[in-house]
């Protein structure tokens, strides 16, 4: 027995753009819990403020943020920076497209910022920390 079922193109189309929607306000809102972990483990590390204000988000190739920590005044308020470093953070993903990126990478561009370089103790690993949180 066959039956035959006709399809509401304009309804079928609603609900795609609906679930579209939806997984692109997932990914989003993962990128924002991303960077707001990255600020909250760096912030207590602050000197310069040049490792927390490097992060950023790439969708491809290009030049990471990154300020060098020479020649800057240390012991700069962490809260401070850690606005200013989240501030760049969202203004990144607000200009992503979630529909049509495949990667998005979060990458420190601060010279000294090698997570497995940066601090000898493991706390200062903010990279390890992210990925250790986020798999």
């Amino acid at each position: 027995m066959t039956t035959g079922v006709k399809v509401n193109k304009n309804v079928l189309r609603s609900e795609l753009d609906k679930i579209r929607d939806h997984v692109e306000m997932q990914a989003k809102d993962l990128a924002e819990d991303i960077a707001d972990s990255a600020i909250t483990f760096s912030t207590p590390f602050v000197d310069t403020g040049a490792y927390i204000t490097s992060f950023s988000f790439s969708t491809g190739a290009g030049r990471p943020r990154g300020k060098s920590s020479r020649r800057k005044q240390g012991n700069q308020p962490p809260a401070q920076k850690a606005i200013e470093g989240k501030a760049l953070l969202a203004s990144d993903i607000n200009k992503i497209d979630f529909n049509s990126v495949s990667v998005l990478a979060l990458r420190n561009g601060a010279p000294h910022g090698k997570y497995d370089d940066w601090g000898v103790e493991v706390k200062h690993r903010v990279f390890e920390r992210l990925r250790i949180k986020y798999g």
